[in-house]
């Protein structure tokens, strides 16, 4: 299944210190309006993907719910991304009645000194609030991102999540796009080790657990282990578009492949040479001759971040191939 992620906003109430989207207080100029957001839906309902609205914060888009029902009615299955801290009982009820089938919140740490530190004074109490609200009204997952700073909470997450009935936990590696920083990234050598962490600890958890943008976990995972995952999706099973309508092979990579703006979606996401290349694994360096180009491939927004060329060799592996 192709997967979606649909930067709404820019717009967002807090200002996190690696925020992918340098995400603002209010919209930006040229955020697609409803109508072409609409198009947009229309444009993608031949292939059913799964749709992740996300931001900013998409809380504070207007038109969430009239874009939500829209796609719903058309057969496409919305998940929303938030960082959970304007859900009030009433919002979460209307999350749910929109049909939106899971919500992600994002959390830096197993309680208010970690988490507070990255996204501001107070927003751990106002997001276990958003969570409390949530739950049994719609599921949810949690979504940690893995930095120098946050690398020792993994196993606190773990409980945090269980204890709080979340329905997954994603962990997301940190890339230095936005505003997160190339020091906050951990090593390829300690990236391997927390890989190892947390398939230890899925093997005495009933979670659902995805690891993002540590490809390297393909290669890691025991023979016929069903549950995490692996592998570089980006321009393979999931892209992405921005507030403005551009399209890139993923929100890490800052690679633009198209306009919705000039092209329908469908002729973006089949001619793109760009995306043509990374389906086809054109990889270079040692990702290219690696005995797991095909189910790792490097994480690519990390290879761009650093080296300046998408196709090029992940940094973040230790491996020598």
């Amino acid at each position: 299944m192709l997967i979606i992620a649909w930067e709404l906003t820019a717009a967002c109430n807090l200002s996190c210190q690696y925020c992918r989207a340098s995400a603002t207080h209010g919209p930006d100029q040229g955020e697609l309006d409803t109508d072409e957001a609409i198009r947009f839906l229309e444009s993608i309902a031949p292939l059913q993907p799964m749709l992740i609205l996300s931001g900013g914060e998409p809380l504070l888009r207007p038109d969430l719910f009239t874009i939500v029902r829209h796609a719903v009615s058309l057969g496409i299955r919305v998940s929303l991304a938030s960082n959970g801290t304007l859900i009030t009982p009433e919002l979460a009820r209307e999350i749910a009645d929109s049909g939106v089938s899971r919500v992600s919140i994002s959390l830096d740490g197993a309680d208010a000194a970690m988490h507070d530190l990255a996204r501001g004074q107070g927003s751990f109490e106002r997001s276990m609030k958003g969570i409390e609200n949530l739950r049994g009204v719609v599921d949810f997952q949690i979504n940690f991102t893995v930095s120098r700073k946050s690398q020792s909470e993994i196993a606190r997450i773990f409980d945090l999540a269980e204890r709080l009935g979340a329905r997954a936990l994603h962990f997301f590696f940190l890339v230095p796009t936005g505003r997160g920083r190339e020091e906050e990234v951990v090593s390829a050598e300690r990236q391997e080790e927390l890989l190892r962490q947390i398939e230890g600890e899925m093997d005495r958890r009933t979670l659902e657990v995805q690891v993002t943008c540590a490809p390297q976990y393909a290669r890691l995972k025991e023979p016929g282990h069903g549950r995490g995952s692996g592998g570089c999706l980006a321009g393979r099973r999931f892209v992405f578009v921005s507030r403005k309508g551009e399209v890139y092979p993923c929100g890490y990579l800052p690679l633009k492949v198209g306009s919705l703006r000039e092209k329908n979606f469908i002729e973006i996401w089949k001619n793109s040479p760009e995306l043509q290349a990374l389906r086809e694994g054109r990889l270079k360096g040692k990702c290219g001759r690696c005995d797991y180009s095909r189910s790792c491939g490097g994480c690519r927004a990390r290879a761009y971040a650093l080296t300046g060329d998408y196709l090029q060799s992940d940094p973040s592996c230790r491996l020598e191939a």
